[in-house]
């Protein structure tokens, strides 16, 4: 009787034992039935910016998110970015990468979004020449000049020719992008990223010619070759007509019309009548 005793008070407190640990690990910090995922710490947009600003501390925000979701470059500390200056717009939330921040010292305003080796130069324009006010910051064009080579007042020799292709927008009027409303806004001049080289094209045909910007596909980055036209090839004139190989389009007249004989039989009497293409005899 005794030995009975003694046993269930083993097996009763075997039982409690495993009851009070079962509730202490319930009870311990970070139990929970699944793992959390780990995410990591990075820094965001707190509010829309514009390029070319100058980021503050209150304008930036941190963000909880998953590594594998995560971009590359990405800034953890929001001092790593206070002060540094936009080269891309940014809406709320969006986490900020190194692609869109100025490198430091470039100073603020323009001078940053000018990638090292490149220019930056502004051409008077009008509402037709900046198609229709279409042509804001970020979009890319072809510069067309039209002008007279030969410096002369024929106006068969009135030519057209692409200057410069693909060249981005930096700048349109004294706003650095497209303004919030959506609605395009009529410039006086835009700023357009250009190579050395197309920085001194620029300048010559400013004072030589007539400038017109052809709005391009933001996705179409080709740049095939084009050839002068002259004013006489819209009309298809004999002046218009140029060498062949001189990189300079080739026009020629139209052809002759063609002629058809028919043989016509009166009677005795045997006729040829020539016919044109036109119906004429």
């Amino acid at each position: 009787m005794k030995r009975k005793r003694l046993f269930l008070l083993a097996v009763l407190a075997l039982a409690m034992a495993a009851l009070v640990s079962l509730a202490v690990s319930r009870l311990m910090p970070g139990h929970s039935a699944t793992a959390a995922p780990p995410t990591q710490v990075v820094v965001a947009a707190a509010k829309a910016l514009n390029v070319g600003a100058q980021m503050q501390a209150e304008d930036l925000r941190l963000l909880r998110l998953p590594p594998a979701a995560l971009p590359a470059h990405v800034y953890t500390s929001i001092k790593q970015l206070a002060g540094r200056v936009l080269t891309s717009p940014v809406v709320p939330n969006q986490v900020i990468v190194g692609e869109m921040v100025a490198q430091p010292g470039t100073g603020v305003g323009l001078p940053p979004l000018i990638p090292p080796g490149m220019r930056a130069v502004s051409v008077k324009v009008n509402d037709v020449v900046s198609v229709a006010g279409f042509a804001l910051p970020g979009t890319h064009v072809d510069v067309l000049l039209t002008g007279n080579p030969r410096a002369n007042s024929n106006p068969a020799d009135v030519t057209t020719v692409t200057l410069l292709k693909n060249v981005q927008v930096l700048t349109a009027g004294q706003q650095l992008e497209q303004r919030t409303n959506g609605k395009p806004e009529q410039v006086t001049v835009i700023t357009l990223l250009v190579s050395p080289e197309g920085a001194e094209k620029l300048a010559m045909a400013d004072g030589f010619g007539h400038l017109q910007l052809a709005l391009r596909n933001p996705l179409d980055r080709k740049t095939d070759k084009t050839l002068p036209l002259h004013n006489a090839s819209l009309y298809y004139l004999p002046e218009a007509r140029r060498r062949s190989g001189s990189g300079v389009v080739r026009t020629h007249a139209d052809p002759p019309p063609r002629v058809w004989t028919v043989e016509m039989i009166s009677g005795n009497q045997q006729q040829a009548v020539k016919f044109t293409a036109a119906g004429g005899r």
